[in-house]
């Protein structure tokens, strides 16, 4: 169906001699268990498949989609994108659709998950609660389990021709005792073989347990904070990522907007974005436009050294003075997970990777006079975007440090972090040894970091 549907497209599009055009089908299935109340409460299999086409007339472009895949079908869909690239003005900005370049190996994807049926996913959510239930009677157990499993084609008139088939598999789950104490614990791989259904869920517990009763937050203040990797998967999706996308630089929401070269904050920061690495939940061989993905330098040392880009905006922003080019981050992305035929291609990160550092999580600690450590945030939103400045709130496994010594849990949900991240990144004191992959609820990429230590960060009471 993939091979068939393209070629069709492309075959009908040649018809009405557009000067570029480009053919794309999808089909992603999502399978998810959900669970509350330490059980199984929802479990489903979502089916989404379809094509589209961009069609260039000059410098205006039609875009047309159907999940009707009959030649019929195909030929009002093309019918429809010409009408609209006559009927649209042009796009100054438009250079052109992406060339063909060099392939490529594609990454290993695991057919296994790939076919993953509802029974099992079934079985394996089970698997979860009893190992919940074993470790942590008494407690209550939500979470789900969501298996990924994406297929995709483009193919278009300057060359391009590829396709990519991956699949992945995410756990994440959150034990609570009366609201009193949270922990959560999450797991995930690109390989069924490898994933252990119950192992966040064991995680998850002996989290809580570790979390003695919780107590009122510290005085508000300026504190040392300590995050752990989940927390800074939260402010990765959703407080960098788009001060990193050439988009966002463009239209003036960037707070790194014009700091090419610059130093935006420790030397012993380095970020980067790999869509290749092998146990990447969000890895892909390509991305939506055909451009094979790789690994994008993003802050090496402290220095902001490049954007992520897609084509469109790779030719945009270049200028005699600064070359840009797409660095396989354009995705079409829609409402639920996987890839979305039916949207254009935006600039999405893949995995973002933290360099970790050269301190234990205890020896930060030890370093710490007066500070948090705060293993998970949420409502984690930019308040002013253009200088980075956000909000955030505490959501479990929190402890307050006094005299190098973890002294108390601090209760969930009781302080807010009012800061804003281009501060922050000067005031990273410590980066741990230890490294883990985090993915955020609705978030679209995943996040490798270590426990990241930041000096003077603003502290005040939660209003929820």
């Amino acid at each position: 169906m993939m091979r068939e549907t393209v070629d069709s497209i492309m075959r009908i599009a040649k018809k009405w001699n557009p000067d570029q055009f480009e053919a794309y089908w999808s089909r992603n299935r999502i399978t998810t268990v959900r669970m509350a109340l330490s059980d199984i409460v929802e479990a489903k299999t979502m089916l989404v498949e379809g094509a589209s086409i961009r069609f260039v007339l000059g410098k205006s472009i039609g875009f047309a989609s159907t999940t009707e895949l009959s030649s019929a079908s195909l030929e009002r869909m093309v019918e429809v994108s010409h009408k609209a690239a006559k009927s649209k003005g042009s796009d100054p900005d438009f250079k052109s659709l992406p060339e063909a370049t060099d392939a490529k190996a594609q990454l290993a994807c695991d057919r296994v998950l790939l076919e993953l049926d509802l029974p099992t996913a079934v079985e394996m959510g089970y698997a979860a609660l009893r190992a919940a239930r074993t470790e942590g009677p008494g407690l209550d157990f939500s979470g789900s389990i969501n298996v990924v499993a994406e297929e995709c084609a483009v193919m278009n008139s300057l060359g391009v021709d590829v396709s990519d088939s991956c699949a992945s598999i995410f756990s994440s789950y959150t034990v609570e005792e009366n609201e009193q104490r949270s922990a959560i614990g999450q797991d995930c791989s690109r390989s069924l073989k490898a994933f252990d259904p119950a192992k966040a869920a064991v995680a998850a517990v002996e989290n809580i347990r570790q979390n003695k009763q919780g107590v009122a937050p510290p005085e508000p203040g300026s504190y040392d904070v300590i995050l752990g990797p989940h927390a800074v998967s939260e402010l990765v999706e959703y407080v960098l990522a788009y001060a990193l996308d050439l988009s966002a630089v463009d239209v003036g929401m960037s707070y790194l907007r014009g700091r090419l070269g610059e130093s935006i904050g420790v030397e012993s920061l380095s970020i980067t974005d790999d869509g290749r690495r092998p146990d990447g939940i969000a890895s892909k061989s390509v991305d939506d436009e055909g451009v094979p993905t790789g690994v994008t330098p993003l802050v090496v040392n402290g220095v902001l050294r490049n954007y992520l880009s897609d084509s469109y905006y790779a030719a945009k922003m270049s200028s005699p003075l600064r070359s840009f080019r797409s660095t396989g981050n354009g995705f079409r992305l829609g409402p639920v997970p996987g890839r979305d035929y039916s949207s254009l291609p935006n600039i999405q990160p893949t995995n973002i990777v933290v360099e970790p550092g050269d301190r234990s999580l205890d020896e930060m600690i030890l370093e710490t006079n007066k500070g948090i450590l705060i293993g998970r945030i949420w409502y984690c939103y930019p308040i002013n975007p253009t200088i980075g400045e956000f909000s955030t709130t505490n959501r479990g496994d929190t402890h307050y440090i006094e005299n190098g010594e973890v002294k108390h849990t601090v209760l969930p949900n009781s302080f807010r972090i009012n800061d804003q991240l281009p501060r922050l990144l000067k005031q990273i004191v410590g980066l741990s040894k230890e490294q883990t992959q985090s993915i955020v609820w609705g978030g679209v990429s995943s996040c490798f970091s270590p426990h990241i230590k930041f000096s003077d960060v603003r502290i005040t009471y939660s209003k929820a």
